[in-house]
């Protein structure tokens, strides 16, 4: 169970990254 929720973590916080990359790309173009 503890891994588990350090998977979903992992995978949350790259989501969070990745949309946070999107918006400052669309915000510099």
């Amino acid at each position: 169970m503890k891994a588990l929720g350090l998977i979903e973590t992992r995978g949350l916080l790259a989501a969070i990254e990745s949309a946070d990359t999107m918006l400052k790309a669309a915000d510099v173009s």
